[in-house]
């Protein structure tokens, strides 16, 4: 099964400091971009934080 880059799929953020859900729609393709964003972040946070 191929996955389209290009459908629109909604991502919930739901924790308990936010009044309410933060829900954005976005492109599986800038999705996938802003994964790999936070996963950079994380590893330089990590390797800060060893310093």
């Amino acid at each position: 099964m191929d996955i389209d880059p290009f459908e629109v799929v909604t991502v919930e953020m739901n924790w308990t400091d936010l009044d309410q859900p933060y829900v954005k729609r976005l492109t599986r393709l800038r999705l996938g971009e802003l994964l790999m964003q936070l996963d950079d972040m994380a590893a330089q946070t990590e390797a800060e934080q060893e310093n």
